[in-house]
């Protein structure tokens, strides 16, 4: 145990104990490649198809989208829509389309220029 100086403060005795600590810890040791040998006679990982890995995330992805939509009224959304494309003008509809194209369009280049390098 460190004998405590009262000149110093609790942050500064933390911190010369845990540099006592680091200097006294010990080096990794020799096994004699046991875990090298240990690891060598583990059996080998599983490849999976890339079918295989394509269903484990769309068969999860189509139930829980089925469940989310069973919980809709499908009437009800469809009076929702019907109000929304009859209360809608034109120019909105194009203003929207723009703000879409816009989008789409910063991201692929954002996309590209990390792909390229060049941020």
């Amino acid at each position: 145990m460190m004998k405590q100086d009262p000149h110093f403060s609790e942050d500064e005795q933390f911190e010369n104990f845990l540099s006592a600590q680091l200097k006294q810890s010990q080096p990794y040791l020799m096994d004699d490649n046991f875990s090298a040998q240990v690891m060598a006679k583990l059996p080998a990982k599983k490849k999976l198809s890339v079918w295989q890995e394509r269903l484990i995330i769309a068969l999860p992805l189509v139930v829980i989208s089925l469940l989310v939509l069973s919980q809709f009224s499908l009437l009800a959304v469809g009076v929702k829509l019907y109000t929304f494309l009859v209360a809608v003008d034109v120019a909105s509809l194009l203003n929207m389309g723009l703000v879409v194209s816009a989008l789409a369009l910063s991201g692929a280049s954002y996309w590209f220029a990390k792909q390229a390098k060049l941020m």
